[in-house]
């Protein structure tokens, strides 16, 4: 029986083939997240405001006002934390209280993803929102 003998110039080389591996998956995440990144026309303020959502469905209200907080808002969207999971595409009229002023905006929903206890990140597009309500947020 002839015992193999294990050659450190194959073991190096299988390392630095991984590592090259490793290093080009990090490489392709870095450049999808510097394409998300620079899809925002706006940046996102984290932020923890009270909000209130009513889900449309055309004119009808879908179900009751609902209430969550945001997790993050800029002047193009927001993402707000909710107790039911919401459809991609549902329109919202929404309100946000910013500082001592009550914000109103219609959004929809981008996506909308379980964090834990129950919870949901929601991604919200403002689809409509007045130019005090933009200034509020720029400030």
């Amino acid at each position: 029986m002839e015992s193999s003998k294990l050659d450190p110039a194959e073991l190096w080389d299988e390392h630095v083939r991984k590592l090259q591996a490793i290093e080009s998956e990090m490489q392709q995440t870095e450049a999808f997240l510097e394409s998300v990144m620079e899809k925002r026309a706006s940046p996102r303020i984290r932020s923890l405001l009270l909000a209130s959502y009513v889900p449309r469905k055309g004119e009808q209200q879908e179900y009751i006002i609902s209430i969550g907080r945001t997790l993050d808002v800029s002047e193009g969207g927001a993402k707000i934390e909710t107790h039911r999971q919401l459809d991609k595409g549902l329109q919202l009229e929404l309100e946000i209280a910013v500082e001592d002023h009550i914000i109103s905006a219609k959004g929809e929903v981008l996506y909308s993803q379980e964090l834990k206890d129950g919870l949901f990140g929601t991604g919200i597009s403002f689809t409509s929102i007045n130019e005090e309500a933009r200034r509020l947020l720029r400030s």
